[in-house]
């Protein structure tokens, strides 16, 4: 887990902010709990979550100007969301504060429910598992008694089997060690799992994790370090033949930023940060000649689920809701300029809440900056060597997650032809169970070193697209390309090449739920149908291209399957519901499956045509651990793309000016190079 720079604020002092999507300054959230407590004097209160409360929609297109139809709003309630957990009951409570009337507007018991799990909590639970007897005396059976060597990973319980229900706040460690300071702990797991009621802070329960194709009954503790840091390597032993790549804009960046908002490239929108998705983006539009059109209202990655490939005890619990139970906000890093964002970097921070409602500031938690593309478009005309090259680039905005072993960069592009692009780079250390001398890890996972094995599991990540293509009414279409029903020789596919679009109108929530199509190269678009394009005499749209949609490999009916159904789907459409905001439902931590995008989706038929409609979109990584991918992982990719499909008039960056080498620097790295132009738009290619 991440130390996060505390930088508290001392006095509940108000103070204006600039847009009602501005996630909670420091001040405000010390406002808000000041109001809470003042309101319930006699509770010992735990903050679980300080966060803002957006305001409605139908209210913020008014405000944002895009609904015309009202008299435009121009001020908007500033409201927090707080969930709040009693001790020592661990009663859980929601409250609606008001920072304009500094009061409390709601406040409800919510039973059954368990929230986020807290950095707090995090830290308590691991101190509590080193220090407890039962904990110690099974190191001690390990040959471990310096127990400063022991250290552990607190996780979600999922669903245990001997403690059903949510009455129980709980939790499960991931028990390891280390040989030295800073040595990787994943390279010495230990075989036992101790289970912690956090309500309690207490070990309830120990268990073992028994070999199993062995005649040991536990298994020896590997020593044998793996370890990835600079001194651990040794600077002698770096390559010695890397020469620096050095990325500047002396004229300054081509991004503009106020508050939160940005404008790049006809690029127009707004960021926010919360707790639970971490980076969000508001707002999105696109400037086409005079007219600015809406793309999209709200972006925001919804939830993810990792599950885990072994079917055996204690392995069935770990599927890892990264969003909905520890939160991209609360495990976000604080990022290093020139290690984390190369360039020219303007940074966002990011403010969320302690346990006692103060605040803690996350320094450099959004990276904003623009990156060459390679080519944005080229053509040579072969008949008298004339080419003519444009270079392409992006605006990047990114945050970086760790998640107990993983670490997920997680990046938003924008490129100036109107294609928006999210890309999730993985990495970080494998979660690692420890075999015995002669164990095997079977079916379901890979030995990445001698006893350390590596379990099969997926990374899925599910999107929240809120779309407002050219006004808040779209549609979902489907298009599936299909070979010529008719046969070589019949007069209409007299040579056999045909095969034709098939587009169709996803109309209701049953219809909506779709899978990808390898055999149909399908894809998706929002349209808008009531903007019909001049030339195409068909809806505008933007199209969604999935090429990382993977299957869902545990069983429908699993405890994962029952808790994660959103991704047993690559998309899901929905009709907007403002309390619908999160795909495995708002209290994810220890759900029971009733309050989800599929419960949501097959409640019943409502229609999805023409209206206010959200997308949740699925991809992912069947991630089968490689030998390489240990001690420390590099980034293996997914994500997925969206691109004006018949919306613009013509390739909206025909006005991206060439380059040239006299502008970029570029040089030739040749001894003796040739001749050649400056000029990107040249004759210089004759054959």
């Amino acid at each position: 887990m991440l130390n996060k720079e505390m930088k508290t604020a001392t006095a509940a002092k108000k103070r204006p902010y600039a847009h009602p999507l501005d996630q909670l300054t420091a001040d405000e959230v010390v406002q808000v709990a000041a109001i809470v407590r003042k309101s319930k004097p006699t509770m010992n209160l735990v903050f679980n979550t300080i966060t803002l409360k957006e305001p409605p929609k139908h209210l913020m297109m008014s405000y944002l100007g895009w609904d015309k139809s009202v008299p435009r709003v121009t001020h908007l309630e500033r409201e927090s969301l707080v969930i709040i957990l009693e001790r020592p009951s661990m009663k859980v409570f929601e409250a609606v504060v008001s920072l304009d009337t500094e009061s409390i507007k709601s406040w409800k018991y919510v039973p059954d429910k368990q929230p986020i799990l807290t950095m707090d909590e995090m830290f308590e639970v691991e101190e509590l598992v080193i220090k407890d007897p039962l904990v110690q005396a099974e190191c001690a059976a390990l040959g471990i008694t310096d127990m400063s060597q022991v250290f552990n990973d607190p996780w979600a319980i999922a669903r245990h089997i001997n403690y059903p229900g949510r009455e129980r706040r709980l939790m499960q460690a991931l028990m390891y060690m280390r040989t030295c300071e800073d040595d990787n702990q994943y390279a010495h797991p230990l075989d036992f799992v101790p289970i912690v009621d956090v309500g309690l802070m207490k070990v309830i329960d120990i268990e073992r994790i028994k070999p199993r194709d062995s005649k040991y009954t536990r298994p020896v503790i590997p020593l044998q370090r793996h370890n990835f840091l600079p001194e651990f390597i040794g600077e002698e032993n770096f390559r010695k033949d890397l020469k620096p790549i050095i990325v500047q804009q002396p004229q300054g960046v081509s991004f503009t930023v106020r508050g939160s908002e940005i404008d790049w490239q006809k690029w127009n929108m707004r960021i926010s940060m919360n707790y639970r998705e971490g980076l969000v983006i508001h707002n999105v539009n696109y400037k086409d000649g005079d007219e600015v059109r809406p793309l999209f209202y709200r972006i925001s990655l919804s939830e993810m689920v990792v599950p885990y490939a072994d079917p055996y005890s204690p392995h069935h619990r770990k599927h890892a809701f990264d969003v909905g139970e520890y939160g991209l906000g609360l495990c976000t890093n604080s990022l290093t300029l020139g290690c984390d964002c190369l360039g020219s970097i303007y940074y966002f921070d990011g403010v969320f809440n302690d346990h006692n409602g103060k605040p803690f500031h996350v320094p450099n938690a959004i990276c904003l900056h623009e990156e060459d593309a390679g080519l944005l478009f080229k053509h040579t005309d072969y008949r008298n060597g004339r080419a003519h090259t444009v270079r392409s680039r992006r605006l990047v905005i990114s945050q970086i997650v760790t998640v107990a072993n993983y670490d997920y960069g997680l990046y938003y592009y924008f490129y100036q032809d109107g294609t928006f692009e999210y890309e999730c780079k993985a990495t970080g250390q494998l979660n690692t169970h420890v075999l015995a001398e002669d164990e095997t890890p079977g079916d379901y996972g890979v030995m990445v070193a001698p006893q350390i094995n590596a379990q099969h599991h997926e990374h899925f990540f599910t999107m929240r697209i809120d779309p407002m293509i050219d006004g808040p009414n779209n549609s979902v279409a489907q298009v599936d390309t299909y070979r010529s029903r008719f046969p070589t020789g019949h007069p209409r596919n007299q040579f056999g090449n045909g095969f034709y679009a098939k587009t169709t109108i996803l109309k209701d929530t049953i219809e909506a739920q779709c899978q990808a199509s390898y055999e149909t190269s399908r894809f998706w678009k929002v349209i808008n149908p009531s903007r019909i394009h001049p030339y195409t005499k068909a809806p505008v749209g933007w199209k969604i291209m999935n090429p990382h949609a993977i299957p869902f490999y545990p069983a429908e009916d699993s405890i994962c399957g029952d808790r994660a159904p959103f991704a047993k789907k690559a998309l899901w459409v929905t009709p907007y519901n403002e309390d619908q905001m999160f795909a495995g439902g708002f209290y994810c931590n220890q759900s029971d499956g009733s309050d989800n995008v599929e419960v949501w989706a097959n409640k019943e038929r409502r229609n999805v045509e023409n209206t206010d409609i959200v997308l949740w979109l699925t991809f992912g990584i069947n991630h089968l651990p490689r030998v390489e991918d240990f001690p420390i992982m590099p980034v293996e990719m997914c994500g997925f793309m969206m691109k004006p499909a018949n919306f613009f008039i013509a390739n909206p960056a025909m006005d991206v000016p060439p380059t040239n080498k006299s502008i970029n620097k570029s040089t030739n790295a040749a001894a003796n190079p040739p001749l050649s132009s400056s000029c990107c738009s040249s004759n210089a290619n004759k054959l």
